[in-house]
């Protein structure tokens, strides 16, 4: 009888210790799904990462076409200038008045968008009897090309260097009137001085168109112009 007591006092702690046995099993079952899922999503981040490094390479990719592409076009761009007048001396009165007009022609190739406008520039040297360098000076943006080819008339004042050259078609809606000459001298360190403008025996004229995109040309004769004294 009292082993019968036993037996039936024994049985709900055995189950009580069967059932934890079996919530600890599914603790530790939770527990590795959980470990699973841990690693899983670590894969999953370190994924995600890699993706972003093969989006920032794909845009660096991407700049880099773009640098070439402007290269490109930047370089499909040819121009050409010319004096009409041909290379020749001119003899130049010694008077401040003085004028000497010169005819240039230019042309730039296609496509338009890209090249142009273009910039038409004046470099002017200054010469002692001996050819030795007085003073040299440019003057940029003295005329523009908006069309793939044009004619562009020119004065040249040589004795005047504060109004030195001017766009004689220019349009009239712009006419930006003459141009100074910033003729600095032979060491680079300063404007000329009427002093040793006054030993320059001759002037060398040459233009250079710059085109847009690119494209650039200099005139491949110079206008010398002769200072008579």
């Amino acid at each position: 009888m009292m082993i019968q007591l036993l037996l039936l006092l024994l049985a709900p702690q055995q189950q009580i210790e069967q059932h934890f046995q079996r919530q600890q099993g599914q603790i530790e079952q939770i527990q590795q799904q959980l470990q699973q899922q841990q690693v899983q999503l670590g894969r999953l981040l370190l994924g995600i990462g890699s993706v972003d490094g093969a989006l920032q390479q794909l845009q660096q990719q991407q700049l880099q076409l773009g640098r070439l592409l402007q290269m490109l076009q930047s370089s499909v761009c040819s121009a050409e200038i010319r004096w009409v007048n041909g290379s020749e001396q001119k003899i130049v009165p010694s008077n401040s008045a003085t004028v000497v007009r010169l005819n240039l022609f230019s042309t730039i190739s296609k496509p338009t968008d890209v090249c142009l406008p273009a910039e038409i520039r004046v470099t002017a040297s200054y010469l002692d009897a001996s050819d030795n360098l007085v003073c040299s000076g440019a003057i940029e943006n003295l005329a523009i090309q908006n069309t793939l080819t044009q004619s562009i008339n020119l004065e040249i004042r040589p004795w005047d260097l504060r109004e030195f050259s001017r766009w004689r078609n220019e349009p009239s809606q712009t006419n930006s009137g003459p141009k100074r000459l910033v003729c600095v001298n032979a060491e680079g360190l300063a404007e000329v001085t009427s002093e040793e403008l006054a030993r320059a025996a001759s002037v060398r004229v040459r233009a250079t168109v710059l085109s847009a995109g690119g494209g650039v040309s200099t005139s491949p004769s110079e206008i010398e112009l002769r200072l008579q004294r």
